[in-house]
C-alpha cells in the first residue's frame, strides 16, 4: 500500500519591504517580507502537514492557525 503524501502549505499576503518594490502594505491582505521569510522559517522547523494563511491581520483570511501551531506574528521583523 501506498502511503499518502502530506504537505505543508503555506499560503502569502501580497509581499511589501525591502526588494519587492512596495515599501508600504497594499491591498489586502499584505504580509511584510520579514514575517512571510519567518513563517518559512517556523513552517519547516514546527509545521505540521495542512494550510497556513500568512498576512497582515485585516480580516480578509483567517491567520489564527500559523498564529496558534507556528507561533507566527505579522509583527515580526529581521532587524533594524
Amino acid at each position: 500500500m501506498i502511503a499518502p503524501i502530506e504537505g505543508l502549505v503555506l499560503r502569502y499576503g501580497r509581499f511589501y519591504g525591502p526588494g519587492t518594490g512596495f515599501d508600504a502594505p497594499g491591498g489586502p491582505p499584505p504580509v511584510h517580507v520579514d514575517a512571510a521569510a519567518r513563517a518559512a522559517a517556523l513552517a519547516v522547523t514546527r509545521g505540521a502537514p495542512g494550510i497556513y494563511n500568512v498576512a497582515e491581520d485585516n480580516g480578509a483570511v483567517a491567520t489564527d492557525k500559523a498564529k496558534r501551531e507556528l507561533g507566527w506574528s505579522a509583527d515580526w521583523r529581521s532587524g533594524p
